[in-house]
């Protein structure tokens, strides 16, 4: 899934939250309430890059174990869009989906809506997203060079 959206100026890049590392929450889609660790690995003033990883909670163990490369922005000041992009690691009847979110004033928490693609319009909620760790370290089964596809 492609977003076409134009990325603003931001005022100063020293002014944008920091945001490589660990986030370590949950999402609902049509699957129910899942796991996600979003891991950021690169940030270059309003642009960032990782890996979304979605797993089973103790309240839904039934959600399969996957991954998908994202890439995101800064819409403007705390306001987020993260685009999934290329699977590293695909359940069968899975497809990625994107985030709209807005970082906390503390800079610790990001919350938003989850978007997936027009056909399946409205078919998932929010997402709820809290930094662990500021070093990005990905899950063994998401690491590219090790991951079957």
């Amino acid at each position: 899934m492609f977003l076409t959206t134009a990325v603003p100026a931001c005022a100063a890049d020293n002014s944008l939250t920091p945001l490589v590392g660990n986030w370590k929450g949950s999402y609902v889609c049509p699957q129910g309430h899942t796991g996600l660790t979003l891991t950021i690995d690169r940030q270059s003033g309003p642009k960032f890059s990782g890996t979304f990883h979605f797993y089973p909670l103790p309240d839904n163990i039934l959600v399969p174990d996957g991954c998908f490369t994202i890439s995101g922005h800064f819409v403007s000041g705390r306001k987020v869009v993260i685009a999934g992009a290329a699977w590293i690691k695909r359940p069968e009847g899975y497809v990625t989906v994107d985030l709209d979110g807005k970082i906390g004033a503390s800079g610790a928490g990001l919350s938003g809506i989850v978007r997936m693609p027009p056909q399946y319009v409205n078919q998932c909620t929010t997402f709820e997203l809290t930094k662990e760790t500021d070093k990005p370290i990905v899950a063994p089964s998401c690491r590219q060079d090790s991951a079957s596809r």
